[in-house]
């Protein structure tokens, strides 16, 4: 499998460079937004909670009903930040580091592919002068 004839130059495999690039700093962007989800969420469970407490303490239980609903949304929350911590997350780290690594290797082949390109023009021209 090659590149097509319009992906062989130069502009082309800096534009694939480039794109590869924004699409890792797609996945960093991702990646810190789920951090702050996962932080609001952490904290707003937490208030929620102690706003629960609170209104606990109070002598009006007849007034509170609600207050169970509160608390268990409470829990749901923190447990839908763990959950997006540890799968969703780990998920955007092995794709980040799965798309370096692509990367680095298309590099890597470029420059060797550039390099055997350059030795073998090189050659022919060198064996065209004794001709």
């Amino acid at each position: 499998m090659g590149f097509s004839t319009n992906l062989q130059g130069r502009s082309a495999h800096e534009a694939l460079l480039l794109r590869q690039d924004a699409e890792l700093r797609l996945l960093e962007t991702m990646k810190r937004c789920m951090i702050l989800k996962v932080k609001c969420d952490r904290e707003y469970a937490v208030a929620l909670s102690a706003a629960v407490t609170q209104g606990l303490k109070i002598d009006r239980s007849d007034e509170l009903s609600g207050s169970l609903e509160f608390d268990n949304s409470s829990k749901l929350m923190k447990q839908n930040a763990d959950n997006i911590e540890s799968k969703t997350l780990d998920a955007l780290n092995t794709m980040y580091a799965e798309k370096r690594k692509a990367r680095k290797q298309y590099q890597e082949e470029h420059t060797r592919i550039s390099q055997q390109f350059t030795h073998v023009s090189k050659l022919y021209f060198w064996c065209g002068k004794f001709r």
